[in-house]
């Protein structure tokens, strides 16, 4: 997460968008599952 944040964060023009996507959809559902087993414990 911190590499993408910073990725975003000073890569200004040269961020690669299909990338961002493509992490999303299969990293986010993961992180999500997570972050529920986390809070409910």
């Amino acid at each position: 997460m911190r590499g993408m944040r910073n990725r975003i964060a000073h890569g200004y023009f040269d961020i690669d968008l299909a990338v961002v996507w493509d992490t999303l959809q299969t990293a986010l559902p993961t992180l999500k599952v997570q972050l529920d087993s986390i809070v409910s414990a």
